[in-house]
């Protein structure tokens, strides 16, 4: 097992039960806004660079942009259909959005410069036509079973992923491989526990702290 994969299995379920706690105590958005920033990406790049070396680094971290695209249409599709759809239906459009972007953008090469001018454009459209929807407070605790069955799903979401790569063929694995799981889960276990806001307030927060992670990987991609 490489050590990227067991740095995701410890991660992502670590931040889902962190993320979690965070949003019982101080709302959706918070914890929201916590996923969309560079912990996760950002030690990855470094394992990458002390395995691979310099210039393997900045190629990920180049990746990493791309996947920055896909990952602003799934959150906005999701929480459009989050709207109207009940947890797992809503959740599959934004699946679907999130692979057939990913699929698109693996098809060709981006430079640098045309890739931050489209994350931008994406990122304002975004933010300026998110869906409206009010976000609700935690007023009821989830049971003790529900925080472990979380991270069990993360957990098993990340080896289906990651074991299915040599099936599915590079480019649907690369697709797949920026699929936000941490997102997904919470949004699923929280749109069923409180309600379609509370998934929809967790990706708004997501997307606001998102240029952040692409300042650190545009810098890390010019810099490596």
């Amino acid at each position: 097992m490489s050590t990227l994969l067991l740095l995701k299995l410890f991660l992502a379920p670590t931040f889902v039960a962190l993320v979690t706690v965070i949003q019982s105590r101080w709302g959706d958005g918070i914890g929201g806004k916590l996923i969309g920033l560079p912990l996760t990406t950002g030690p990855f790049i470094y394992i990458i660079y002390q395995q691979e070396g310099r210039s393997f680094a900045g190629q990920a971290a180049h990746g990493v942009l791309v996947g920055q695209i896909s990952l602003i249409i799934y959150t906005w599709s999701y929480a459009k259909a989050a709207t109207k759809l009940d947890g797992i239906p809503a959740l599959s459009v934004g699946t679907a959005a999130c692979i057939a972007s990913g699929l698109a953008l693996t098809s060709f090469s981006i430079a640098l410069t045309p890739l931050l001018i489209a994350l931008l454009l994406f990122w304002l459209l975004a933010t300026k036509f998110w869906p409206k929807f009010p976000e609700v407070a935690h007023t009821t605790s989830p049971p003790r079973w529900e925080l472990p069955v979380r991270m069990a799903v993360t957990v098993f979401l990340i080896l289906i992923l990651s074991g299915s790569a040599s099936v599915l063929g590079p480019r649907l694995a690369g697709a797949l491989s920026t699929y936000p799981v941490i997102a997904s889960v919470l949004g699923v276990f929280n749109h069923k526990r409180f309600g379609p806001g509370a998934t929809i307030a967790t990706l708004k927060g997501l997307v606001a702290t998102l240029p952040l992670t692409i300042v650190l990987m545009a810098s890390l991609a010019i810099a490596l």
